[in-house]
């Protein structure tokens, strides 16, 4: 009887402990902070938003460099290259390149071209044209763009007794597909700096 009684007191402390427990757990929080602010995360790496950011500079950098004021046809036709990635993170250069053709687009000044050269969409415009052709019995005239955009990330870790920096660059080049020459280029940077451990200050 003695046993029974035992058993029944430790299962109900039991259940209040969980009770209790459960009862103690709280949801985590989120919060929504400056992202250039000091509460913002900040680590050794850059993120994909990092990258398109400095992508909106380039691309406002290009608009008012008057590269394209000289181009043979409005709106110019432009070829985009795939954003080569030389660093050691792993970044979605997709979201890059379509930051930078949305921008560009919406300007006007340029028309870019799906059939030469860029994966899925250069695949597509090209069996389009295919098509066309079968069905009309007429070659069709490819549009050779007027300039190619190149795209690079690289980046350089440099360290000290103390401290470890990575240095983050997103070079952009225009190049006049015609002459072959470098018409505009440039290009942003960003460091960020790591204390190693056991280090004292900075």
């Amino acid at each position: 009887m003695k046993m029974k009684i035992a058993s029944k007191f430790i299962a109900t402390l039991s259940v209040g402990a969980a009770l209790l427990l459960t009862g103690c757990e709280t949801s985590p929080e989120t919060r929504t902070v400056d992202a250039t602010g000091p509460e913002a995360v900040n680590t050794s790496a850059i993120n994909s938003q990092d990258w398109a950011n400095a992508a909106d500079q380039l691309v406002a950098s290009l608009l008012t460099s008057g590269a394209l004021d000289n181009a043979p046809r409005t709106p110019a036709v432009l070829a985009i290259d795939k954003v080569t990635n030389a660093t050691t993170l792993m970044v979605d250069t997709n979201l890059l390149i379509k930051k930078i053709r949305v921008a560009l687009t919406q300007t006007g000044k340029i028309a870019i071209t799906n059939t030469m050269g860029l994966g899925e969409r250069a695949v597509v415009a090209g069996e389009a044209a295919e098509l066309e052709e079968m069905q009309s019995g007429k070659k069709q005239k490819l549009l050779v763009p007027d300039y190619t955009l190149y795209a690079r990330l690289i980046q350089q870790t440099d360290r000290s007794k103390k401290v470890t920096q990575n240095t983050y660059s997103f070079q952009m080049s225009l190049i006049q597909t015609k002459t072959g020459l470098t018409v505009w280029e440039e290009e942003r940077s960003i460091a960020k700096q790591t204390r190693n451990a056991g280090a004292i200050g900075w």
